[in-house]
C-alpha cells in the first residue's frame, strides 16, 4: 500500500491478490484476480497466469465454493498442461476430482453461538481430544490445525452413518506417504455445543489410523475447515477449548495462510522464521529448508538420530539431527525447546518454511489464542 503509486496497476493487483488471500480476505482476492484476468491477461506469461488461476481456486476453497474450484483446476489442465511437469499434472487432476465431488455438497456453515467452553483433554500422546457428536453418536476426535481436511476412519464413518462418496483420491500426510481415500459428509456435526452443517471428511482405512504396537487407534480428526470457521479459539493448558462469541481484534498480524495451512512468524536469535503450526503434533521440528540454511551449525552441534515419524497414513523411520535448548519467540513471548529434531528431507507440508510448531510449544503457556478473523496467534 505504501508504494502503490510506484507500482504498475497490474503488478499492484497481482501482489494484492496474494496478500489478501494470505490474510483471509478471500472475496477481495477473487475480485483482484477477476480484474487481472479480464483487463491485464496479456501482460502475464503462462506460468504467471497459471499461478493466478490456482490462487482463485484456493480462494473458492476457503469460501466453500468447491464446484468453482474444480472448474478452475480443469481450466488449468486444459490451458497449461504442456508447461506442467507430471507431478503438477497429477496434483491438479487429484484436486479437480476432489473438489468436483465436494461441489455436489452444500457449503459448510456454523450456527451462531455464545461464548462456550468445551471440555476437551490431552491424551497420553499429547493430542488434543475434542468431543464430537454426529447422528447421536458421540466420540472424541483429535483437534488438529495441521489437517487440511477433517479425517475419519472407515469404521467410524459407518458407525456415525455418514454419507459416503465412492471415489478414490490420493491424500498426502506428514509422513510423506500418499493414501488412497474416500470422501464422506456429515449433514450435521456438533463440536461441543456448536452445530456445523455439511462437514466434509476424508475417509481412511482403519489400518492407516491405527498404531497397535502402542495400543492407539484414531477414530477421527477435526481439521482446518471446521477450526477456521470458529474464527477464534483458546486452547488452554488444562485441555479445555474456549470459543468466544465474537473474535477479538489485535495489531499482531503474525499469521497467514498458505493454502489450508496456517503459518506463524517467529524469531530465533537474529533469524526471522516462518513455521507451520499443528495442534495435532506432539513435537515441534525444524525443516530441511532450515537445515540447508544452517548446515554448518547443525552438523557441528546436532546429534544424528533415527526417529519415527507417525501420522495419518502410517509410520516411517527417518534419520534426523536433534538440537538441544533451541530458543524462540512468538510476539512478545519467549520460550525454549529442550530438544528439537531437524529434518534431512523435504516434506510437502512445510518444504517452504523453517519448521512446524507442536504441542511442546503450546503447553508452555496457559492458553494459546488462534484468531483467523484478524490473523494472529498469541499466548496468555
Amino acid at each position: 500500500q505504501i508504494n502503490k503509486e510506484k507500482i504498475s496497476k497490474d503488478r499492484f493487483l497481482y501482489y494484492k491478490a496474494f496478500v489478501d488471500n494470505a490474510f483471509g480476505e478471500n472475496t477481495q482476492s477473487i475480485a483482484q484476480v477477476e480484474v487481472l484476468l479480464e483487463t491485464y491477461k496479456t501482460n502475464f506469461n503462462d506460468s504467471i497466469a497459471e499461478k493466478i488461476l490456482a490462487l482463485k481456486a484456493d480462494n473458492y476453497i476457503h469460501t466453500h465454493q468447491y464446484k468453482q474450484a474444480s472448474v478452475i483446476y480443469g481450466d488449468i489442465l486444459n490451458q497449461f498442461s504442456k508447461d506442467l511437469d507430471s507431478a503438477d499434472i497429477a496434483d491438479y487432476k487429484n484436486m479437480k476430482s476432489l473438489f468436483e465431488t465436494l461441489g455436489t455438497i452444500a457449503p459448510q456453515v456454523m450456527q451462531e453461538h455464545q461464548t462456550v467452553k468445551i471440555a476437551s483433554y490431552r491424551n497420553q500422546f499429547n493430542h488434543l481430544m475434542a468431543p464430537i457428536k454426529v447422528n447421536e453418536i458421540a466420540e472424541d476426535f483429535i483437534f488438529d490445525t495441521g489437517a487440511n481436511l477433517s479425517t475419519i476412519s472407515e469404521s467410524q464413518a459407518k458407525k456415525m452413518n455418514l454419507k459416503l462418496f465412492e471415489q478414490n483420491i490420493d491424500v498426502g500426510s506428514s509422513t510423506g506417504i500418499n493414501v488412497a481415500s474416500k470422501l464422506a459428509v456429515a449433514d450435521s456435526l456438533y463440536f461441543g455445543p456448536i452445530l456445523f452443517k455439511n462437514v466434509v471428511f476424508i475417509v481412511m482405512p482403519d489400518e492407516k489410523l491405527s498404531f497397535p504396537e502402542i495400543d492407539y487407534y484414531i477414530h477421527g480428526i477435526i481439521g482446518f475447515p471446521v477450526i477456521h470457521q470458529l474464527e477464534e479459539i483458546h486452547l488452554n493448558k488444562d485441555g479445555s477449548i474456549v470459543v468466544p462469541e465474537k473474535p477479538t481484534t489485535s495489531n499482531l498480524k503474525n499469521m497467514f495462510l498458505e493454502g489450508l495451512t496456517p503459518v506463524i512468524k517467529t524469531t530465533s536469535g537474529k533469524d526471522t522464521l516462518l513455521f507451520t503450526f499443528d495442534t495435532g503434533a506432539s513435537q515441534s521440528e525444524l525443516s530441511y529448508k532450515y537445515y540447508k540454511e544452517h548446515k554448518d551449525f547443525i552438523d557441528k552441534n546436532g546429534e544424528l538420530k533415527t526417529n519415527q515419524r507417525a501420522g495419518a497414513g502410517g509410520k516411517t523411520s527417518v534419520e534426523e539431527y536433534v538440537l538441544n535448548d533451541f530458543s524462540m519467540k512468538i510476539g512478545q513471548h519467549p520460550f525454549q525447546l529442550s530438544r528439537i529434531p531437524v529434518a534431512l528431507e523435504d516434506y510437502d507440508f512445510n518444504k517452504y518454511f523453517d519448521g512446524n510448531l507442536g504441542q511442546d510449544v503450546f503447553i508452555q503457556f496457559n492458553s494459546l489464542i488462534i484468531n483467523f478473523k484478524y490473523m494472529y496467534v498469541d499466548f496468555e
